[in-house]
C-alpha cells in the first residue's frame, strides 16, 4: 500500500488507469441541461471549482462540444497556452464561447491579470467558462469585468445512481441498484472514485462484497489521491487530516479535542479554500470530509501509528458519548476495528441504540463478536435483536442459560443494568398460556420490590407484561397496557419498545378479526422514524416489511431493495423470522408485473402449503389473485386445489374463503352468495384487502345480472375501503378486473368519484386496459390440453408432437379440436392468438 512519501511505481500505473478510465465518458444529460440554463441566461461568466478527480475537465469537454453540436464559435484555452504573459485566442471577435481551464495555474505564476485583459479584448456577446480547482486570489476582477455569474458548485458533479449505472455499463459491467446506491454513496460520487471502481468491481464474484470494501484506502484510489491532491500539503495539515477526519462530518469542537491545536479550524478552512475535499458545515459549526478522503486518512493514520488511530477512535466515542450521540459514539468504536473497544461501546451504547431502533450498527458489532466470549451486556443485547418472535427458540433458550451464567460472574451494577431486560426478554418467549399466568405474578412481583433502574427497562417490563396477557388471554387488558406502552415509547423516542407493542397490538386485532385496528397499527408502524439500513434486527425488518407492503398496496413508488437484501441475508427465515412475508411480497408483485406469472404463481402456492398456517393474515392478502390465476393459467380443477389450500389456511366461513366460493365457477351459487353477504356485513376479516376483494366480488355478481344500483353500492364500498385504508392495488390485481367495473360505473360514485378516477389513471398508468371489453380468460382446459397447447407456437408437425407425448396422432388431433372449441377458434394460429390474448401462453 502506498503512503503519502512513498509512491514508488504506482505513478505510472495510475497515468494509465485514469487515462483508460476517462475513455468510458457517460453521457451526463442533467450536467449539459445545466450548461445551457447559463448560455441561455444573461450572464457571460460561468464558474467551476471542484477538487482534482472531480471532472471538471471531462464535463468542460461535453459542453464544449455540446456548444459545437448548437452551432456556437467554441475555443479552449488553459495554462499552457500562456505566452509572454498573455493569453489570446485566435478570433476574439466572433468567438461565441471560450473555455479556460486549470485557471489556478495560470494564477499561480501570472496572476489573474492576463484572464482580465482577455475577457476585456472579447466581443460583448462573448461567454467564458472558467474552472479550476479552487478560485485564485483577486479573481473578483475577473467577475467586474463580465455580466454577471453563473456559479455551478462542486457538488452538481458528483455522480447520482443512474450516472453510476450508466459508467458501470460502458465498463460492461451490469450493477444493481442497490450496489449502485452504495458504490454511490461510498464514492460520494467523486468522478475518479466511481471509474476506478469500475475496472476493480469487473474482477470481483460477489460485488456488494467489493462495494463494502471499496474505499479511499483502495491502492490505486490512495495513489490517485496522494498524486493529484494531497501531495501539495505539508506534515502538519496531513496530521491535521488524520486526527480529524474521524467520519464524514466532524464538529469543530470534536477536531480541536482529538489534534489538540485551537487553530484546527483555520487549518481547515484554508484546506476547504483550496478544495482539498474539505467542506465547512455551517449547520453543523464544523466540517465535512469526503468520505474517499476519510477512509484515507484513517488508514494512513492506523499505518503510521496503529495504537493511536485506536486511541483517536475511541476519544472521538467518549466525546459523542458525553453528548447523547451514542449512534455516532457507536459508528467510533466500529471504526477502531478493536473488539475490546466495540464490546465496551456495546455495554455503554448497545442498550440506547436498539431501544431506538438503531440497530444496524448493533448487529454489526455483534457479528464481530465472538459469542463464547460475551460479556453479560452483549449476550442480552445480542438475545433482544431476536425479540419480539425469536424465530430460532431453541437457540434462544441456550444463550438465556448462558445469560444466567454470566449474571453469577458479573458485577452487581451489571446485573442490577440487565436483569430487568432479561425477565423481559424470557417473558417474551412464552407460548404456552399457564406459563403466561405464572410469568405475569413474576413480573408483578419483581416490578412492586425491585427498582427498574430506568425508564426504558420500565418500558421494556411493561412490554413483557403486555405480551404474556396476550398469551394468557386477557386481550382486554394487554390492549390497555400496548395503547400505555405505545404512548410512552413514542415520546421518549424509543422506537424498539414502540415496534414491539404496535406489533404485538396487532397481532391481537388480527386474532380478534378486527382489520381496521389492525391496519392503523401497522400505518403507526410504517411512520416511525427507523434506521432501515442493514444488518437489521427482527423488529426492524419487520417494520421494512410492513412500510413495503402499505406503498406497495398503495401503488405508491416503492423499491424493493431491502426487501431483496432481507431475502438473501436471511434464506430460510432463521435470524429474522421473516422468510414468509418477504418471500410472499416479492412474489406478489411479480405475479402483478408478469401477463402469465406460472412460475411466481407455482412459488407462492408452494410457500402457502408450506407456512401458510402461522401467516394467515398475508394469506389473506395474496388468496384472490392466488385462485384466479390458477384458474385462468391451469383450469377449474387446479383453482378448485388451491381454494381448498387456502380454505384450509384462513377458515371455511372467513370472509376470504366465502369470497373464492363466490367467485369460482360454479354459476348460481346462491347459498355461497347470501354467506358471502352476511360477511361482509358482519365485517370481520383476516385483513381490509379481504373487504374490498369480497365488495367486488358482490358487485360483479350484481354486474352480470344487470343489477347496476347493486353493483354500484358494492363497488362504492370497496373504494371506500381502499381509500381509507390504502388498497388501490386490489383494483389493479388480476388484470384490472376492479378497475373494468370502477370504470363501467364511473359518473355513480358522488364523493368517491375523485378517488375512481385515481383507480382508472393508475390502471391506465400500469397498462390495464380499462373501459374494453373485459375477455372470459376461464379456459376449462384441461391439464393435458394446458400442456398440448405450450406445444402450439413451435413449427411442428402434429405427427411430431405425438412422438414427444407418446400418444398416436388421432388421441393429438382430439384433444387439439377440444382446444379449438373451448377457445371458440377454427384453427392453430387462431388458438395461439387466443390464448397469448388471454394468458395461457
Amino acid at each position: 500500500m502506498s503512503t503519502i512519501r512513498q509512491i514508488g511505481s504506482r505513478t505510472q500505473e495510475l497515468r494509465h488507469v485514469v487515462r483508460d478510465v476517462h475513455s468510458h465518458r457517460v453521457d451526463r444529460a442533467r450536467l449539459i441541461e445545466l450548461f445551457r440554463r447559463f448560455r441561455d441566461s444573461d450572464h457571460r461568466l460561468l464558474t467551476l471549482w471542484a477538487p482534482g478527480g472531480a471532472g471538471k475537465t471531462t464535463v468542460l469537454s461535453s459542453w464544449a462540444c455540446a456548444a459545437r453540436a448548437d452551432g456556437d464559435l467554441v475555443e479552449s484555452i488553459d495554462a499552457g497556452d500562456l505566452t509572454d504573459g498573455e493569453l489570446r485566442v485566435t478570433d476574439p471577435e466572433r468567438v461565441q464561447l471560450l473555455f479556460i481551464d486549470n485557471v489556478e495555474r495560470l494564477a499561480g505564476g501570472a496572476g489573474i491579470a492576463p484572464i482580465v485583459r482577455l475577457v476585456q479584448v472579447l466581443a460583448p456577446g462573448t461567454r467564458v467558462v472558467i474552472a479550476g480547482r479552487f478560485e485564485p486570489s483577486g479573481f473578483a476582477e475577473v467577475v467586474d469585468n463580465t455580466d454577471g455569474l453563473f456559479e455551478v458548485p462542486s457538488r452538481e458533479l458528483a455522480f447520482d445512481v443512474a450516472e453510476t449505472l450508466s459508467l458501470a455499463l460502458r465498463f460492461d459491467l451490469v450493477l444493481a441498484v442497490q450496489d449502485a446506491e452504495a458504490l454511490t454513496d461510498r464514492t460520494g460520487g467523486w468522478a475518479a472514485g466511481v471509474a476506478l471502481a469500475m475496472p476493480f468491481l469487473a474482477s470481483q464474484d460477489d460485488r456488494p462484497a467489493a462495494i463494502a470494501r471499496f474505499g479511499g484506502d483502495h491502492h490505486q484510489v490512495a495513489d490517485y489521491l496522494v498524486v493529484r491532491i494531497l501531495d501539495a500539503l505539508d506534515d502538519c495539515d496531513r496530521d491535521v487530516l488524520m486526527r480529524a477526519a474521524v467520519g464524514t462530518r466532524v464538529p469543530l469542537a470534536l477536531a480541536i479535542a482529538l489534534t489538540d491545536r485551537q487553530d484546527v479550524g483555520a487549518v481547515l478552512q484554508r484546506l476547504s479554500a483550496r478544495n482539498t475535499l474539505v467542506e465547512v458545515d455551517d449547520d453543523l459549526d464544523g466540517f465535512r470530509f469526503h468520505p474517499i478522503l476519510a477512509s484515507y486518512m484513517r488508514a494512513e493514520f492506523r499505518r503510521r501509528a496503529e495504537c493511536s488511530a485506536v486511541q483517536n477512535h475511541v476519544a472521538a466515542a467518549r466525546w459523542y458519548e458525553s453528548r447523547g450521540a451514542h449512534d455516532l459514539a457507536f459508528e467510533q468504536a466500529l471504526l477502531s476495528r478493536d473488539p475490546a473497544v466495540l464490546a465496551e461501546q456495546i455495554e455503554r451504547s448497545g442498550g440506547a441504540l436498539l431501544m431506538r431502533g438503531l440497530s444496524a450498527m448493533v448487529a454489526t458489532a455483534l457479528r464481530i463478536l465472538p459469542p463464547d466470549r460475551d460479556t453479560l451486556a452483549v449476550a442480552v443485547v445480542r438475545l433482544s435483536m431476536d425479540a419480539p418472535a425469536f424465530p430460532d427458540p431453541i437457540g434462544a433458550q441456550e444463550r438465556l442459560e448462558q445469560i444466567d451464567g454470566l449474571i453469577t460472574e458479573a458485577p452487581a451494577e451489571a446485573v442490577c443494568r440487565w436483569t430487568p431486560v432479561v425477565l423481559a426478554l424470557r417473558a417474551l418467549m412464552i407460548t404456552d398460556p399457564a406459563d403466561a399466568e405464572a410469568r405475569l405474578r413474576e413480573l408483578g412481583a419483581f416490578m412492586r420490590d425491585t427498582p427498574t433502574g430506568s425508564f426504558d427497562n420500565a418500558l421494556v417490563l411493561r412490554a413483557a407484561v403486555a405480551w404474556c396477557l396476550v398469551v394468557a388471554g386477557h386481550d382486554a387488558d394487554a390492549d390497555e397496557l400496548l395503547r400505555s406502552v405505545q404512548a410512552a415509547a413514542l415520546r421518549a423516542g424509543y422506537s424498539w419498545v414502540f415496534l414491539i407493542a404496535v406489533d404485538t397490538a396487532a397481532s391481537l386485532a388480527v386474532r380478534a378479526g378486527d382489520w381496521r385496528a389492525a391496519s392503523t397499527l401497522e400505518e403507526q408502524m410504517s411512520a416511525v422514524q427507523l434506521d432501515l439500513t442493514p444488518p437489521y434486527n427482527r423488529a426492524t425488518a419487520r417494520a421494512v416489511v410492513v412500510a413495503t407492503m402499505r406503498k406497495y398496496l398503495r401503488c405508491e413508488p416503492v423499491s424493493f431493495t431491502s426487501l431483496h437484501r432481507l431475502d438473501v441475508s436471511d434464506p430460510i427465515g432463521a435470524e429474522l423470522g421473516l422468510f414468509f412475508p418477504v418471500r410472499a411480497l416479492l412474489l406478489l408483485a411479480a405475479i402483478d408485473a408478469s401477463p402469465t406469472p406460472r412460475e411466481p404463481l407455482a412459488r407462492l402456492v408452494r410457500l402457502v402449503r408450506y407456512d401458510g398456517t402461522a401467516h394467515a393474515r398475508m394469506v389473506a392478502t395474496i388468496a384472490t389473485r392466488l385462485s384466479w390465476w390458477s384458474a385462468v393459467l391451469h383450469g377449474p380443477a387446479a383453482a378448485a386445489e388451491v381454494r381448498r389450500l387456502l380454505t384450509d389456511v384462513l377458515g371455511a366461513d372467513s370472509m376470504e374463503a366465502l369470497t373464492l366460493r363466490a367467485v369460482s365457477n360454479v354459476r348460481g351459487d346462491r347459498v355461497a352468495h347470501e354467506a358471502l353477504v352476511a360477511a361482509v356485513e358482519n365485517g370481520t376479516a383476516w385483513s381490509g384487502v379481504s373487504v374490498v376483494n369480497a365488495n367486488l366480488a358482490l358487485a360483479t355478481h350484481a354486474h352480470e345480472l344487470g343489477n347496476a344500483a347493486e353493483a354500484t353500492d358494492r363497488i362504492r364500498a370497496a373504494l371506500a375501503t381502499a381509500e381509507e385504508f390504502g388498497f388501490a392495488r386490489e383494483f389493479l390485481a388480476c388484470r384490472g378486473a376492479g378497475a373494468q367495473l370502477v370504470y363501467a360505473h364511473r359518473g355513480s360514485y358522488g364523493a368517491l368519484e375523485p378517488y375512481a378516477d385515481h383507480v382508472i389513471a393508475l390502471a391506465e398508468h400500469e397498462h390495464v386496459g380499462v373501459g374494453t371489453e373485459a375477455p372470459d380468460t376461464s379456459v376449462p382446459l384441461t391439464p393435458k390440453e394446458q400442456e398440448l397447447l405450450l406445444e402450439l407456437p413451435a413449427h411442428q408437425t402434429v405427427a411430431e408432437i405425438a412422438v414427444k407425448h407418446h400418444l398416436s396422432v388421432n388421441t393429438i388431433k382430439t384433444h387439439l379440436r377440444s382446444i379449438y372449441a373451448k377457445l371458440a377458434v377454427s384453427g392453430r394460429t387462431d388458438a395461439v392468438n387466443t390464448a397469448r390474448r388471454r394468458g395461457l401462453l
